[in-house]
């Protein structure tokens, strides 16, 4: 193989390519495959930009005051003998091309051995950007300063201490996620994203998987076609979206939106709400100033509102199920509420006497009105098939 000169310095201009040198240690039997790996090194500017092409599972790890480049190759034929084995593992290439402060690397194997092999890089913890392709195999990522880019047609993606925005596309397996410092996009069609801490603004879709984010510095944006969404907690708005599961949101610092077709919503807090259902309960808590907007086809829906909460106008509604307001007695807050539910039973129960109810036991739909501390906003409230409840909370 030949051997290359330094690819990039500070003024790197031309362009420069070849077939990395490498060391091979012997060729040894692992059960009814062949195993050899090769180590390589290429000097590259600590602020360069470099692509990596790959075939099989691939690893890229940061490290500080380095200049250079190291690789390890491990490659794995099954082969009837160890001589044909030889051959085999022969076409495992390593080609390089360099122009600017670009460096591109690409493993080069027949597609029929892709799963055979394993590569694996330390770089300059400061590349200015990495960016990493695999036609099919796990992609992991650790103590990179710079952006990171990654696609796999089919594997798991792994990141964590990475300095800035990150952008993943998997196209069947689940992707996880530690210390983002940046902004994040994430793509997956076949698998779950769990994330432990976004620095800003960040994108999660999966087209089968659940969504779980321990924390996020930024606005979190949510999207699952088949899954379950919870969040911890988030200094910024979240939107979050389901076709077929549960929304949990235990806290946010902004706004709240979710929309569900086939599950239930739960907020433990946040300043304002927007959330929809389809066919399922609604569970809000510990709401602070905002909008307080909730709607659901089948289902209840309980709002809690604390001591010194300050809602904006806001709207309750259900068409099948109970709708339950627990009310601080020091909020000042107007109440309209209509009940179309049918039948002789009290539809609409009130803990407070200045809230007045309205055709009690007569005609439909039945109505209750009052302000509670001189007024306020105003909260309007919907149910068809249960009882509204406004309750006093202790």
């Amino acid at each position: 193989m030949k051997a290359l000169g330094p690819l990039l310095a500070p003024a790197f201009l031309v362009l420069t390519q070849g077939v990395l040198a490498q060391s091979d240690s012997p060729i040894t039997r692992d059960g009814t495959d062949w195993v050899q790996t090769s180590t390589g090194s290429i000097p590259i500017c600590q602020r360069c930009r470099v692509r990596i092409n790959t075939e099989g599972n691939f690893t890229i790890h940061g490290q500080a005051e380095t200049d250079t480049i190291r690789f390890t190759l491990r490659k794995r034929v099954r082969a009837s003998s160890k001589q044909e084995a030889g051959l085999l593992l022969h076409s495992f290439d390593i080609r390089s091309i360099g122009r600017g402060d670009l460096v591109t690397l690409t493993l080069e194997i027949p597609r029929s051995r892709a799963q055979g092999a394993e590569l694996s890089m330390s770089v300059p913890r400061t590349l200015r950007q990495t960016i990493v392709a695999s036609h099919g195999g796990d992609i992991s990522a650790t103590d990179l300063k710079g952006e990171f880019d990654a696609e796999t047609v089919a594997g798991r993606v792994e990141l964590d201490r990475l300095g800035s925005n990150a952008a993943i596309r998997t196209g069947g397996g689940e992707i996880r996620l530690g210390r983002i410092v940046g902004a994040i996009r994430c793509y997956s069609g076949g698998g779950g994203i769990q994330a432990e801490s976004c620095g800003r603004e960040s994108w999660f879709e999966t087209a089968g998987g659940d969504i779980q984010v321990h924390e996020a510095l930024g606005a979190l944006h949510a999207t699952t076609a088949g899954g379950n969404i919870h969040v911890d907690r988030s200094a910024g708005e979240v939107f979050a979206h389901t076709n077929g599961g549960v929304i949990e949101v235990r806290e946010a610092l902004g706004l709240v939106t979710a929309e569900t077709s086939g599950g239930a919503i739960q907020v433990g807090a946040a300043r304002g709400v927007r959330c929809e259902s389809n066919s399922g309960a609604i569970r809000l808590h510990n709401l602070g100033a905002g909008p307080l907007n909730a709607s659901t086809a089948m289902g209840s829906i309980l709002a809690e509102l604390l001591s010194g909460t300050r809602i904006e106008d806001s709207v309750l509604s259900t068409n099948a199920g109970d709708i339950t307001v627990l009310l601080s007695s020091n909020i000042p807050i107007t109440v309209q509420a209509s009940n179309q539910t049918a039948g002789n039973g009290r539809r609409i129960v009130s803990d407070f006497p200045e809230i007045r109810i309205r055709n009690a036991g007569a005609t439909i739909p039945l109505i209750a009105e009052g302000a509670l501390n001189g007024g306020g906003p105003v909260l309007r409230i919907f149910a068809s098939g249960g009882t509204i409840y406004l309750r006093r909370q202790k």
